[in-house]
């Protein structure tokens, strides 16, 4: 189990540098189109959007709920 969550873990923040990397090029003038390409392809990009719009929506609901006992 601790094993799973760490590969998990270690996914999402190569995934994460990856795309600053990619961005810091872009930025440069420099564009990794077969880079982007393959990030698309490999949903990674879609995953980590999808995994930050429910933490953020979370977040929201939770601050809602405990906005309501107090």
């Amino acid at each position: 189990m601790k094993l799973k969550l760490i590969e998990n873990i270690c996914r999402q923040v190569v995934a994460l540098v990856l795309l600053t990397g990619i961005c810091l090029l872009y930025c440069k003038g420099v564009i990794p189109v077969y880079l982007s390409v393959l990030f698309l392809m490999s949903g990674t990009l879609v995953r980590l959007a999808f995994r930050t719009f429910t933490f953020v929506l979370k977040t929201i609901l939770v601050l809602i709920v405990m906005d309501m006992l107090v």
